[in-house]
């Protein structure tokens, strides 16, 4: 799949939760290949969930250690991928950065 055709399918498929009979298809199977395949889907992904976190990318290293940031946080067991994001150490209460 190539990055257009990923882009076009991110809407439908970055709704979360998606319903069994969405991503029980080999369009989603496809598109979810493509993410962990394909360089150019898994960047474009990567910034997209960054600047949704209000995460400025261009101020570290790379998108990895960007994205790494946006894991600051207490999953939320709702059958998608949703944290409720902390901004302190639960444990000694440093600023998270």
């Amino acid at each position: 799949m190539n990055l257009k055709t990923y882009k076009k399918l991110h809407k439908k498929y970055s709704e979360f939760p998606l319903r069994k009979e969405v991503w029980d298809t080999p369009e989603h199977q496809a598109y979810a290949d493509a993410f962990h395949n394909n360089k150019d889907c898994q960047l474009w992904e990567l910034k997209q969930r960054v600047k949704k976190a209000g995460i400025n990318y261009k101020n570290y290293c790379c998108i990895d250690m960007a994205y790494q940031l946006i894991a600051f946080g207490l999953p939320i067991h709702d059958g998608g991928s949703s944290f409720i994001k902390i901004n302190f150490c639960p444990w000694c209460g440093k600023k998270l950065t």
